[in-house]
């Protein structure tokens, strides 16, 4: 039967925290930060962050500001301040209109080169906008160099019809400055892009238009070039380094003079600039960084870079699948070194994963940055979420629970603590404890202009939908696009071979990047409040797998657990998924001796026949539950089956493998024909799931003809995820085994809190080829 669609640095100066409870609360605030401690002993560090928002845009010509890039350099500044032992004074920050041609090269030669010695370490980051001029050298074979675009860089009058010069900063201009920096020990970070710049729903590419962008109808000799102050200061730094041009072009193709340069993406693809939840980022800067306040030790530049390539495809494939987005991070280090192999930035840094940091105490209100949260999950650490202080050992210390949240800072207060006498500082490190989804979550569906004069009803017509929020496609971030399939769209998907398109001006639903959703178009002739009446089903099942996906939790998870897709015949584990933070958690593929895979999409052929299998790692029973969501968006019930709802946990230490006919699992499960990315959830839980039960004896009762089979919660989807929510809540609040009384802190109205201690979701994402 195919059913598929689609470190704590701070010793506490005591024991441990002041009780909550005790009239006065004692938070002592030491001056001395981790960063610090850490700094002593170890190379002086200097940073250079530079990050521009606000480009103007040229007469007609589509030149994108972007969103992000300020973000990110206040991102990179808490990375390498809270785990890598920056000083605030080291750091050196550019945005926007500081962030011009002269400054930036000016903060480069004082904060830098002037400053730096052998065996310091040195870092240059850049996001905004990329773009390319002819060289005149013709280092490549294209005849072009890269640039990055201060903020006074604008294109020539006349532009595209007419070449001219441009005040960008060249790679040529890069790599000398690289090379004159007094240090081996140079990381570079450019969140920017070459070529593609264009807007995409509501991505932004980060490229600026350039050489080969012009169009040459009647002068094929037209070029963009670098401004003559580029050239002039290019000779300048030649002659300081002592290399004659030739010197100089063999050894630019040679490729970085020292260090490591850490690029968003390969020369001819897309740098993207987006949004997480109300967060603007460049996707390559989050997902570096937060891989980085993940890890346990310091890591090699190519673990580091290998991770981030993973889940950069990992989350284009999943969020925008057919948009012809291709985004590949890569790295250069200088020739015949091994600096691929060394540690990340060239220093080392605290050993002890995190979520969340202290930025500021007063009183028992504490501010934190969000640095280590997955991207796709920000929306779940608002109000009610809660994080865990531990010391150096992992020890717990105390609760902090968030208040407020703004982007990526959020308000909260100490809630719980073990005894008298201990301190939380500005620098301390937290972990998640649990996260809080809120109960009135909805989704939000962008309208697209190509709707026109219909936008005024198709709000109505979301408005009358329970928890579906139609909202601006600007400066906002949207779940789904509602619009028309128009000319331009229908070529695109005739060019990309997608069987069964849909027909010009038919309506439909719509990834972020403008991916056509399976299944969600109609036809030409339809009215807009039919189109939204025929799609309610549709839009209340994806508002469900949205509500079920903030609880994944494989990087926080106390519990231990893993979940892998094999092959029926049991001759390959083909994806997997476990708890890194699960304790003594047995790795699938290991025990099996076959070589490790990940939880990234997999390409599956149609036909395929796999089981999914589950291990309980943990000394205690747990109740497991696994949900598929369709390469459509349709949400089903894998496990536990109706008719068969009351199917005993899993053993500790056993494991389970679904489908399974003892289990009353009578479904082979093959993977169908229709391409997409489908993905499996597998949530385990200790303490039982009654009110999911209860539902599933309903839909017994209702679908008695489908007893064995997997049941597709197409009638009231968010209802469904909402009782497998109120039972992990319940066990949140009632089952904590911490060393403090009860669950996980402060009950919080109108939030569901998810406890990393009761609760574990993992995720294995296929794509159908």
């Amino acid at each position: 039967m195919s059913i598929i669609k689609r470190r704590q640095f701070l010793q506490f100066a005591g024991s441990a925290l002041a009780t909550l409870g005790i009239s006065q609360l004692e938070i002592e605030q030491q001056a001395v930060r981790y960063a610090q401690v850490l700094a002593q002993n170890t190379p002086r560090k200097r940073a250079l962050l530079v990050g521009i928002n606000d480009y103007l845009k040229l007469g007609n010509f589509q030149w994108y500001p972007l969103e992000g890039a300020v973000n990110d350099t206040q991102i990179q500044k808490e990375l390498l301040i809270n785990l890598f032992g920056f000083q605030a004074d080291d750091i050196r920050i550019l945005h926007d209109q500081e962030a011009t041609r002269e400054n930036i090269l000016q903060a480069f030669e004082e904060h830098l080169i002037k400053w730096a010695q052998p065996g310091d370490v040195a870092i240059f980051h850049y996001s905004g906008h990329g773009s390319q001029v002819a060289d005149p050298d013709k280092v490549f074979e294209d005849g072009r160099v890269s640039t990055i675009v201060p903020i006074n860089s604008s294109l020539p009058s006349g532009y595209p019809n007419k070449g001219g010069k441009v005040s960008d900063i060249t790679g040529h201009t890069l790599w000398l400055l690289m090379q004159a920096i007094n240090t081996e020990n140079v990381t570079f970070v450019l969140d920017s892009c070459f070529s593609g710049g264009a807007r995409k729903g509501i991505l932004k590419v980060r490229s600026r238009p350039g050489d080969q962008e012009l169009l040459r109808i009647k002068d094929s000799k037209i070029q963009l070039l670098a401004s003559t102050e580029e050239q002039e200061y290019q000779k300048q730094l030649m002659s300081r380094l002592k290399l004659t041009n030739s010197d100089f072009v063999k050894l630019r193709q040679q490729g970085v003079p020292k260090g490591v340069m850490l690029a968003a993406a390969k020369r001819d693809q897309s740098a993207i600039d987006t949004r997480f939840a109300d967060t603007p980022v460049g996707i390559f800067t989050y997902i570096l960084s937060r891989y980085l306040w993940q890890q346990t030790s310091s890591e090699s530049v190519n673990q580091v870079m290998l991770s981030a390539i993973a889940t950069t495809q990992k989350i284009l494939q999943e969020y925008f699948p057919t948009s012809g987005i291709v985004q590949q991070p890569e790295f250069n280090v200088k020739q015949g070194s091994n600096n691929d192999k060394q540690i990340v930035y060239f220093t080392n840094r605290k050993n002890t994963p995190a979520e969340a940091v202290v930025t500021k105490v007063q009183g028992n209100q504490i501010d934190l940055f969000l640095g280590g949260i997955d991207p796709r999950s920000l929306k779940a650490f608002g109000r009610g979420a809660t994080f865990t202080v531990v010391d150096s050992q992992g020890r717990e210390q105390g609760q902090v629970q968030i208040e407020s949240r703004q982007q990526l800072k959020a308000q909260g207060k100490l809630i719980q603590t073990t005894t008298r006498g201990a301190a939380i500082a500005t620098g301390t490190l937290l972990q998640e404890r649990s996260r809080a989804i809120p109960s009135n979550l909805t989704l939000d569906i962008g309208l697209d202009p190509s709707l026109g004069q219909e936008i005024e009803q198709a709000k109505q017509a979301l408005q009358s939908i329970k928890r579906i929020q139609p909202v601006p496609l600007s400066k906002q971030e949207v779940q789904y696009i509602l619009g028309r399939i128009t000319k331009s769209y229908y070529q695109q998907l005739q060019k990309l071979k997608v069987e069964n398109s849909p027909e010009v001006g038919s309506i439909a639903l719509f990834s972020p990047a403008q991916d056509l959703i399976p299944g969600s178009a109609g036809t030409p002739t339809e009215k807009v409040t039919d189109a939204v009446k025929r799609l309610q089903p549709k839009l209340k099942s994806l508002l469900a797998a949205r509500i079920v996906k903030l609880t994944l939790n494989t990087t926080s998870s106390r519990l231990a657990v893993s979940a892998a897709m094999q092959k029926v015949d049991g001759s390959q584990i083909v994806a997997e998924s476990f708890t890194v933070r699960g304790g003594a958690n047995k790795i699938l593929t290991r025990s099996r001796g076959t070589t490790p895979q990940t939880s990234n999409a997999q390409k599956m052929q149609p036909g395929t026949r796999v089981q999914f299998l589950v291990a309980n790692n943990e000394p205690r029973d747990l109740y497991i539950s696994v949900l598929l969501i369709s390469v459509d968006g349709e949400l089903k019930v894998l496990s536990p089956l109706p008719g068969n709802e009351d199917v005993a946990p899993i053993a500790a230490k056993q494991e389970i493998l679904i489908p399974d006919s003892d289990r009353g699992e009578n479904y082979i499960f093959t993977i169908g024909k229709d391409p997409g990315i489908a993905e499996v959830l597998v949530i385990a839980s200790t303490t039982p799931l009654t009110r999911a039960i209860e539902l599933l004896r309903t839909l017994a009762a209702e679908k008695p003809k489908q007893r064995g089979n997997p049941v597709n919660l197409d009638k009231e989807p968010t209802e469904a995820i909402a009782s497998l929510l109120d039972d992990l809540d319940e066990g949140s609040r009632g089952g904590g085994t911490s060393a403090f009384t009860g669950g996980v802190g402060n009950a919080i109205a109108g939030v569901r809190q998810i406890d990393t201690r009761q609760m574990a979701a993992l995720s294995i994402t296929f794509e159908v080829v």
